[in-house]
């Protein structure tokens, strides 16, 4: 497992700063304008953009991956069908497995996909032995239990948006930081 990089906000900020080739010279005095744009405030912006668009389309071994098993919620209905709600802080599955299926899922079907549209029908759904997840925005519907038994869930893992507004990385990722020429765009 890469080594990932573990910021707090103001951490990120001075990072981006540096990046962008745009922090502020140390010198032995002090200007202050109060007509001017704040800064740190469109930076931050920018910031928590970049960082939401990378939790949802980097590469895995950029991102914190967590097992948020233990922060979701499971219905069943009498066939079988289990029903999870996203945790909150899941941007996107990763690897998810309920107790007597033959493997995990790793692959997660769109809603209207053929593998997904075969699961409404009793007949061409699948089971424990060859396990399928539909994945939809705020819940995965998952196919199917083993009959009569209850929904286990022993392993939810997902990208997840790190608690106490922290910044977890691999260092790869700061090749797409954007150029503060490109981030503010034309200026005329």
């Amino acid at each position: 497992m890469p080594q990932l990089i573990n910021l707090s906000e103001n951490e990120m900020l001075a990072l981006w700063k540096r990046q962008m080739h745009i922090d502020v010279v140390r010198r032995e005095c002090s200007v202050e304008r109060d007509d001017g744009v704040d800064l740190d405030d469109l930076l931050l912006t920018r910031l928590r953009q970049w960082y939401a668009h990378l939790l949802a389309s980097a590469p895995l071994q950029w991102l914190p991956v967590e097992d948020l098993r233990t922060e979701v919620l499971l219905s069943v209905s009498a066939d079988g069908v289990v029903t999870a709600m996203k945790p909150e802080r899941c941007v996107r599955p990763v690897e998810w497995r309920l107790a007597g299926w033959a493997h995990s899922v790793t692959d997660f079907c769109q809603p209207g996909s053929p593998r997904a549209l075969a699961q409404q029908r009793l007949w061409t759904r699948s089971g424990c032995a060859d396990p399928v997840i539909v994945c939809y925005d705020n819940r995965l519907v998952m196919y199917s239990l083993p009959e009569g038994a209850q929904p286990v869930l022993m392993m939810a893992r997902c990208v997840a948006v790190p608690e106490n507004n922290r910044y977890i990385f691999h260092h790869d990722a700061l090749s797409t930081l954007p150029r503060w020429d490109e981030a503010i765009g034309p200026t005329c």
